[in-house]
């Protein structure tokens, strides 16, 4: 019969695997003066080695700790076994100097901060597993078929295998056998994956690729500079290092990372947080962090790309949540890797998310992610290229109009999936494509009926008359969906593109006339139609929502209320708890949001003929440029309010266009 493994009589069974016995004489090795008298009280601080999982540490700290009970006859906590990079400092200074014995596992010596070296009494490293490590922990467990040679084997382990296969009830031999051939399946594995791997990923460029406005310039930019660099005529000083893109889901962030990798000619490195936090504890994760950077500087020049990049968040959102010391290490983390003191020559990170107002703003510092570069959802045009392009040689229909019309504010993935699905149509009925077999394979929808065309279009003209009137210099256009998807509880039916201008500062004026502008839908229905309806609040996007929050930084942010004390508040929803527990700052928002939209409906009122225009041109070609809104507006001057009676703030009409409500999102951050 086999051997079986065996724990000695003086280790708890347990407690105590392979590795964590290993790890228990590196640690015993560091404590020897203090371990052999089990009276002495210390605190002592031990570097333990960095590529190791910290958890086999802490619990062969904890095991040469154990007396068989927590507490002394007083109360007080005999042991104690903390490991930073699973809590703070902070909190774990009350515990360090209530026990008798503690013992404190970093995973480098900058991480002792002044009070740390105060409080210990010795500051050891614990020297990395030795084959002789590894056979003390076989004679402690009762293993005598270890040799010199399977020691030495062990040695060049992860500990995280070595626990898998060595353990209670199986054989050491057998256990070693299986660790052997794991070995060679992954080598053979690793080397398949090498002979495979095609870099770039994509052969189609952004040159080849439709739909991603601003982002395609930008691309098309860093690979000049990328040669330039290569070629040796610029310095590395003059690329750009990064961008963070944004957009709504399924836009094309994450195959836009693999087109400018192909574009630029170079390789790509795909992570984000969740596949580093999934190697373990947060000092695993910061490891694999670390590593996957290390990596791209061996690779470069390369493009190193994050995937949903507001996971890592903003270490100011969450200042009481137990989370928050986690996240800010994890943040300062990632900061050093983005800017080191070495720089980073040759990697350039792009960073993808939906929701760019939760990044930490030091994320986007000059020489980390110097850019937000928005994706938008594709035009007609682009919807068309981009549909060619999933066809894969299928030919598309010539008239492709009405599938225009009923695509509008599809993503990139929608068109994806759209052109998959008449793929399989051409295989099984062996015919070319007809527009009718891509109207056929989108998802349900319906036609707005007549009333409900004409309250849509009410609303969006009132905001364009509006921004006419106030910031003519940032219209840039007006959209409106004739038919909705039966799929999506809410979605955008009707679209004012706005072209933010960049201001230095703004004053209570020129934010007024913002929140004005926002209004301008509501204004319109009720003035038109006589009542407003539910799309103008109940979602974080809609325009009540982005006019309350707005008012609310003008009574409290900016100074413009009846005080000149600032609050910023804290957290996510900051705003909306400020408004929650101050009445009196409830009524002022209240007060100012109604001011405007009394304002707003004097300027909708006056201008009613201009808005019906255009409404009607909405309705009959679903878009109306900003200059036509203008011209109508322009024909009939409008009579200036006291409370508004300055210029409309100057503008670049040249900037970045966004949607209304994204810039006022902006704004808004």
């Amino acid at each position: 019969m086999k051997k079986q493994l065996r724990m000695s009589r003086f280790v708890d069974a347990a407690m105590i695997d392979f590795p964590t016995a290993v790890a228990m004489c590196g640690v015993r090795s560091a404590l020897r003066p203090y371990l052999r008298h089990p009276d002495a009280a210390f605190v002592a601080v031990l570097e333990i080695p960095a590529d190791i999982d910290s958890i086999f540490y802490h619990h062969a700290a904890s095991a040469l700790l154990d007396r068989g009970t927590l507490y002394d006859d007083f109360g007080n906590q005999l042991s104690y076994v903390a490991r930073l990079d699973e809590i703070s400092i902070v909190s774990a200074l009350k515990k360090i100097l209530d026990a008798r014995r503690s013992i404190i596992l970093i995973r480098e010596r900058e991480a002792l901060d002044a009070d740390l070296r105060l409080l210990a009494d010795v500051e050891g490293v614990v020297e990395r597993p030795k084959p002789a490590h590894f056979l003390a922990a076989g004679r402690m467990l009762g293993i005598s078929e270890m040799t010199s040679e399977d020691a030495e084997y062990l040695a060049g382990l992860d500990f995280q295998k070595v626990r898998l296969a060595i353990r209670s009830g199986r054989s050491f031999r057998t256990a070693m056998n299986r660790l052997r051939r794991s070995a060679r399946l992954e080598e053979a594995s690793a080397h398949n994956a090498d002979k495979q791997k095609t870099e770039p990923r994509l052969s189609r460029t952004l040159h080849q690729t439709a739909g991603y406005g601003e982002a395609a310039e930008w691309g098309l930019q860093l690979a000049g500079d990328i040669a330039g660099w290569m070629a040796g005529k610029i310095e590395w000083e003059d690329v750009d290092r990064g961008a963070v893109l944004y957009g709504k889901p399924g836009c094309g962030k994450t195959t836009y990372g693999r087109i400018l990798a192909a574009t630029c000619g170079l390789s790509i490195i795909e992570a984000s947080s969740a596949r580093w936090q999934a190697t373990g504890h947060l000092g695993d994760m910061l490891k694999a962090m670390r590593k996957t950077f290390e990596v791209a500087r061996k690779k470069a020049p390369c493009i190193l790309f994050l995937d949903e990049f507001d996971a890592f968040g903003d270490r100011s959102s969450d200042t009481a949540g137990d989370n928050i010391d986690y996240k800010r290490q994890v943040i300062n983390a990632l900061l050093e890797c983005l800017d080191p003191p070495e720089g980073r020559p040759g990697v350039v990170v792009v960073a993808a998310t939906n929701f760019p107002h939760l990044l930490d703003p030091a994320l986007l510092r000059p020489g980390r992610l110097e850019r937000l570069i928005g994706i938008p959802l594709p035009d007609g045009h682009a919807r068309i290229e981009i549909l060619k392009q999933h066809l894969k040689g299928v030919a598309p229909p010539d008239n492709l109009g009405n599938f225009v019309e009923m695509t509008a504010g599809f993503s990139g993935a929608d068109l994806e999936l759209l052109a998959r699905v008449v793929r399989r149509v051409a295989r099984r009925e062996n015919r070319p494509l007809t527009e009718r077999d891509l109207i056929d394979a989108l998802p349900q929808s319906r036609e707005l009926s007549t009333e409900e065309l004409r309250q849509v279009a009410i609303h969006e003209a009132g905001h364009a008359v509006v921004c006419a009137a106030l910031l003519p210099d940032e219209l840039h256009r007006v959209h409106l969906r004739k038919r909705v998807s039966m799929q999506e509880p809410y979605q955008p039916i009707g679209l004012v593109e706005f072209a933010r201008a960049h201001s230095i500062s703004e004053t209570e004026d020129s934010l007024s006339r913002r929140i004005d502008v926002q209004l301008g839908g509501l204004a319109a229905e009720r003035v038109i139609i006589g009542q407003h309806s539910t799309s103008t609040g109940g979602s974080e996007a809609s325009d009540l929502r982005l006019a309350t929050e707005l008012a609310t930084k003008i009574e409290r942010h900016f100074g413009f209320g009846d005080t000149l004390v600032i609050d910023l508040g804290t957290g996510r929803d900051a705003l909306e708890r400020m408004r929650l527990t101050d009445g009196r700052l409830w009524r002022a928002v209240d007060k100012r949001l109604r001011s405007s939209l009394e304002r707003t409906e004097a300027i909708v009122a006056e201008r009613r003929i201009e808005l019906e225009k255009v409404a009607a041109l909405l309705i009959s070609r679903g878009v109306v440029e900003g200059a036509e809104v203008k011209d109508l507006v322009r024909s009939r001057p409008a009579t200036p309010t006291p409370e508004l009676s300055s210029a409309a703030d100057a503008a670049d009409a040249g900037g970045r266009r966004t949607a209304l409500g994204q810039g006022l999102r902006e704004m808004l951050r």
